[in-house]
């Protein structure tokens, strides 16, 4: 069975001819304007013309991105932000050129958004693990530490002409993202700098975007309240009142725009130009650009690949493998030989695998403008022959062991067989709950086996007669669990799968816990006990790496040797009963492969490190006997959303294995190795039979090759385009594409490729067509390190640390609990003051991050004092912490500082949780948590800035149970069961940030009627989602699962938002006095439920 995993990778060594651009420039962005002049991002780079399009001039050069330019006030410099260093920083230049200078050195991401009016400062906007949304900062013109402008939280954002005001959007937003309305949309509020006062000027429910302040009184602003996604310009006054439009365009969309310092001219980006506004006429016109420019992508090159792949399969001699690498197909030697190119275009040819006999090469392509399966002589002689012409994406396909068919299963949920020489198809079944997946042979040809879902929507293994005349498929598994991924064993009298043993759908620990472990079924009658040794004759015991004599080899999905294989029959009645458990790993299993001799299982699984869970194989015999480690594998790598990951993936998998036996290959990222089996240490049983892991493992071995791949970047591009467009067409979740005319939004923004100046403008397209769609769970991105490669990361000592003006030094006014300078051995204290970092003076100003990014070593020297002087000082070596750890520990602090509010208000009698993620490592809290504040008679669940996961069941279903008894041990108190739940009062809080799975928990809470929700409206951002990688490595989120209600019309929860019981909206002046009225709130409706004096739970006394 060849499974679809699309993966990309990246090696450019020989170049060719670069992409030049003589004509109308398109997706110019970022603009800005000041005294006739603009400037603005193309290609990557920082630009400036005259207003009317003429004497263009290039102000940087260099393969990072410059975007975001803005004037200074007086039109002398261009501040700009560029990820030169692997993250956005400030960075300044003269408006004549020269030499760029760096004004910030925070690995966080800076997006300069303008000017003090002075122009002594940069106003930008940076999410620093200081809170969970952005926050504004301005950096002074000659550097030094940036300060907070003032806003709680904030993204774009302009400042009055006096400076004593600033106009803000608090909310971040999905610029190309159209016709949302909800929670999540942003509004226009104003802060009075120096009161702290705040004031909202506007209230819709749509986007209300990018303020800029004139110096006539108003404050203008982008929206879409006309509706249908159109945006325009916008005007309200600075006091409040009634928004006008001004600019009043029928299409096209209004992106970026920027004021001139004397408020005369507003630029802006419409329709992937740029324009100029005159505020006193309103009169709109496009600046046309005419450049004459070399990008820094080359169009034609020549890729250097290295022993790197996407994907393989072993040829039936093991002597060569077929791999698919950038899109074109080889096959390479194990050993010694000759590399053979096989296919070469521009499309996308991918999912490689031999035939039985080995002459033919079977893969998907995209040639056509739709995924279709090909076949190719595997010597390289002919071309590709395209097999299949179906409008639907190709999911998984398997020879037949003659090689004369291949049946595929697609994702219009149905399963096909093909003839290759006819090109004959047969339809042979069809799923009305979700595709069909993994089809695969019988030794013998006769039978196809395949999971399918029924409409218990569980999944199981079916069998069907491969020759299309029976129509009634068999199911062969019998209970509520899913299973997945069957395979024949060499003699087709077994069928291994895997189960996962979890109604629930959870997936690693509490309730739901998802134990994926791999089982078979006997297909014909035993005559014997397969777990009695004694039963076992002798020549069947196997021995690691046993096999055949001879040296052939295949995968153990073809049948072993030359001899004809062994009738597959199927004894229908009890095969419930002759179901064998043969896995039984702490950790999920994953990928596996049934050996030649038919009594090993190769298969993959982890193993917690210090750090993740590292990818084992092992090998097991298939009575659970004889567990062997055979190899382990590196840290996985990923996007962290349950697929695609970047470059080449991660983890183990594409296992396959000689026909003698003897040894394995497997793909880790973008190698391909080899181990032998027969070195593996087997351990002895351990009690009951079951075998324990083995003390040594093989040698591995990468398998060598070089290949080159002739790369047309343009045409690369427009396959992406397409490729992105086309998973998204069979992918998305509603097939109706939300009312979308999906092959009108593709015409409409597909000949914009043809401008596309490097991967991120492309990407940038992509992203805008995907907006037509009104989805969360969406966008395309660069592969990870897509961006410079080895950026900077700043490091973190562990304290706070303010400016003390009276001093020149800076104060530490707190130290955080768990942190890295939370040590005896530190001895910092608050009201300490931080004299040097690495030997180098501090002074109050000093941008210290500078000093933190990138340590030579771990630790890092701080010298400290209890005073502002080198005098009486000590020195403490601090292992710093990323930005992420020191997240967490601001994150921690918030939760203490709660939980301390909650038990003073309620004088202990209200426990709180809070939710960080609806994760693995969250649920594990919340069962602690929960045990732990069980005698709190009211409980607070606090979901709040949870952005999801896929916990709700199990959360649910802790805070669904009922005390049905207590249990009361001799001499102490009662205690109620089950013990893992919470049987009083409760309330849960969330909000605007509240996404996805933390909508359905809310959602599922107050329908099952276990108290009231308390808050603002969440994000209405509730689909189930995944990654797909596109040829580069970039990728494509893909959300395939909608959500509903389980009310009358089953109302769809995307774009939904759940509504509180009790709102309460915390005040930009309560967030920055530390005041959580929200949570007060929450306290004070569980103390009306619980009321008058403490309650016990009932106590007896045992005489």
């Amino acid at each position: 069975m060849k499974k679809l995993y699309p993966l990309a990778i990246a090696l450019a060594l020989f170049t060719f001819t670069s992409i030049v651009f003589a004509r109308e420039a398109k997706l110019v962005r970022y603009p800005s304007y000041s005294n006739g002049r603009i400037a603005f991002t193309y290609l990557g780079d920082i630009w400036t013309a005259d207003e009317n399009g003429q004497n263009v001039q290039r102000l940087t050069v260099n393969k990072a991105r410059d975007a975001y330019p803005r004037f200074s006030p007086d039109g002398k410099w261009i501040a700009f932000s560029s990820d030169r260093n692997g993250n956005l920083d400030v960075y300044l230049i003269p408006v004549t050129g020269g030499t760029a200078k760096q004004l910030t050195h925070h690995s966080a991401d800076d997006v300069v958004l303008g000017w003090t009016p002075d122009g002594s400062g940069v106003l930008f906007s940076s999410q620093r693990g200081e809170d969970f949304m952005g926050l504004l900062y301005v950096v002074s013109v000659n550097g030094g530490m940036p300060w907070r402008a003032g806003p709680d939280m904030g993204n774009a954002a302009s400042y009055s002409p006096d400076g004593k005001r600033i106009a803000y959007n608090p909310k971040g937003q999905v610029y190309w993202r159209k016709y949302y309305r909800g929670a999540y949309a942003t509004d226009v509020w104003v802060e009075d700098v120096s009161t702290k006062k705040f004031s909202q000027l506007t209230d819709f429910d749509g986007l209300d975007s990018w303020p800029m302040w004139s110096k006539d009184g108003g404050i203008y602003f982008v929206s879409d309240r006309d509706g249908g996604g159109l945006t325009n310009i916008w005007r309200v006054a600075d006091s409040g009142g009634k928004a006008e439009k001004v600019t009043s365009f029928k299409s096209g969309d209004v992106r970026f725009p920027s004021i001139s310092s004397d408020g005369r001219v507003i630029v802006f980006e419409h329709d992937f130009g740029i324009w100029k506004l005159d505020t006193g006429s309103k009169k709109a016109t496009p600046i046309n650009l005419d450049i004459d420019a070399e990008t820094e992508e080359n169009d034609s090159e020549t890729m250097a690949f290295a022993s790197m792949a996407d994907d393989y399969d072993l040829a039936p001699n093991a002597r060569r493998i077929v791999i698919s690498t950038h899109g074109d197909i080889f096959t390479v030697p194990v050993e010694e030989g000759d590399v053979k190119q096989l296919t070469d275009s521009s499309a996308r040819d991918v999912n490689v695998t031999y035939s039985p006999d080995g002459k033919w090469v079977a893969f998907v392509s995209d040639r056509t403008g739709r995924e279709e399966l090909y076949v190719t002589a595997a010597d390289g002689m002919g071309e590709a022959q395209k097999l299949t012409d179906i409008d639907a994406l190709k999911l998984g396909y398997h020879w037949s062991p003659d090689s004369k068919e291949i049946a595929f299963n697609s994702s219009d949920s149905k399963l096909r067989k093909i003839n290759v020489t006819s090109k004959q198809i047969v339809e042979l079944d069809a799923s009305r709950y979700g595709n069909i997946s993994s089809p695969e042979w019988s030794p013998d040809g006769k039978w196809l086996t395949y999971s399918k879902s029924d409409e218990s929507r569980t999944t199981d293994i079916y069998v069907l007669a491969s020759s299309g005349q029976e129509k009634q498929a068999h199911k062969v598994t019998f209970d509520s669990y899913d299973e997945r991924a069957p395979r024949f064993s060499p003699d087709g009298r077994k069928l291994f799968f895997v189960r996962s043993d979890s109604i629930g759908g959870g997936g690693g620990g509490g309730f739901g816990n998802a134990s994926v472990q791999i089982y078979s079924v006997g297909l014909e009658k035993l005559d014997r006990d397969p777990d009695d040794p004694e039963e076992r004759p002798e020549a069947e015991t196997p021995q690691p790496g046993a096999g055949a004599a001879d040296d052939t080899a295949g995968p153990a999905r073809r049948p072993a040797g030359p001899r004809p294989p062994h009738e597959t029959k199927m004894d229908w009645a009890g095969m419930k009963h002759r179901t064998r458990q043969i896995t039984r790993m702490p950790f999920p299993v994953g990928n596996y492969i049934v050996a030649p001799d038919g009594r090993t299982i190769v298969f993959v699984t982890s193993e917690p490190s210090a750090t993740a869970a590292l990818p084992i194989i092992y090998s097991i015999q298939d009575d659970g006997r004889r567990l062997t480690r055979v190899t382990s594998g590196g840290p996985p790598q990923g996007d962290g959303e349950g697929g695609g990951g970047g470059g080449f993936g991660g983890g183990l998998g594409d296992l396959s294995i000689s026909r003698d036996g003897r040894t394995l290959f497997f793909r880790e990222r973008e190698g391909i190795y080899s181990v032998p089996l027969s070195t593996g240490t087997a351990a002895a049983a351990a009690t009951a039979g079951r075998g324990a892991a083995g003390g040594g493992e093989a040698p591995r071995r990468r398998i060598a090759f070089n290949v080159r791949v002739k790369v047309n970047r343009s045409a690369e591009w427009a396959e992406m385009f397409g490729d992105a467009w086309r998973t998204m067409k069979y992918r998305f979740y509603d097939p109706k594409m939300h009312g979308m005319d999906w092959d009108a939004a593709k015409a409409k923004y597909e000949p914009l490729v043809k401008d596309v100046g490097d991967r991120q403008e492309l990407l940038n397209i992509i992203n805008e067509m995907i907006g037509e769609l009104n989805a969360s769970h969406t966008g395309s991105a660069p592969p990870p390190g897509g961006r410079a490669a080895g950026g900077v990361s700043t490091g973190n000592l562990g304290f706070d640390l303010e400016p003390d003006k009276a001093t020149g030094r800076y104060k530490v006014t707190y130290v955080y609990e768990g942190g890295p300078a939370d040590k005896d051995w530190v001895k910092v204290n608050v009201g300490d003051y931080l004299i040097a970092i690495g030997g180098k003076q501090v002074k109050t100003g000093d941008e210290y991050w500078e000093l933190l990014n990138d340590r030579l070593n771990r630790k890092v020297e701080v010298t400290l004092n209890n005073k502002p002087s080198e005098d009486g000082a000590w020195k403490a070596r601090i292992e710093t912490v990323n930005g992420q750890a020191y997240a967490t520990l601001r994150y921690d602090r918030w939760v203490k500082e709660r939980r301390q509010k909650v038990d003073e208000l309620s004088n202990g009698r209200v426990g709180y949780i809070h939710i960080r993620a609806m994760d693995q490592p969250s649920l594990r809290k919340f069962e602690k948590e929960i045990r732990e504040f069980r005698n709190k008679e009211a409980m607070i669940i606090d979901q709040r800035w949870n952005g999801g996961g896929n916990i709700e069941q199990e959360l649910l279903a802790i805070l669904v149970q009922r005390e049905y008894e207590v249990w009361v041990p001799r001499g102490t108190e009662a205690s109620g069961r089950p013990f893992a739940g919470y049987f009083g009062p409760k309330v849960v809080l969330q909000n605007w940030r509240s996404a996805s799975n933390a909508e359905m928990f809310p959602a599922g809470f107050r329908a099952l009627g276990l108290g009231k929700v308390i808050g603002t409206p969440t994000m209405g951002a509730v689909i189930g989602t995944g990654s797909y990688s596109l040829i580069d490595g970039s990728t494509v989120r893909t959300p395939g699962v909608g959500v509903y209600l389980a009310d009358v019309k089953h109302t769809n929860m995307e774009n939904y938002g759940v509504q509180p019981d009790i709102r309460v909206d915390n005040s930009p002046e309560e967030n920055l006095a530390g005041r959580d009225r929200q949570l007060e709130t929450a306290i004070e409706e569980l103390m009306k439920q619980i009321g008058g004096p403490k309650r016990n739970i009932a106590t007896k006394e045992n005489q």
